[in-house]
């Protein structure tokens, strides 16, 4: 795999005073997979069957111009 990308970054309030820091990023699996990671820091790790990422506009936009530009992906949103 190749080094990520990171296409986003924000902090936002979880309660008591307390926030948490989100890092998006993208990396390349395979020719025609990739990998969306959120990451968070400042808050108690859950552990659960499944996982979603939530994209803001912005970061779509440079998730596609990354894929284009970085991947070779020139399909994308023809």
């Amino acid at each position: 795999m190749e080094e990520p990308v990171r296409i986003g970054h924000d902090k936002f309030y979880i309660g008591e005073g307390e926030t948490a820091r989100r890092e998006l990023r993208i990396v390349k699996v395979s020719d025609d997979v990739i990998q969306v990671q959120e990451e968070v820091h400042g808050i108690i790790a859950l552990v659960g069957a499944s996982s979603s990422v939530n994209i803001k506009k912005e970061e779509l936009k440079k998730l596609i111009k990354v894929v284009k530009e970085e991947f070779g992906w020139t399909d994308i949103c023809e």
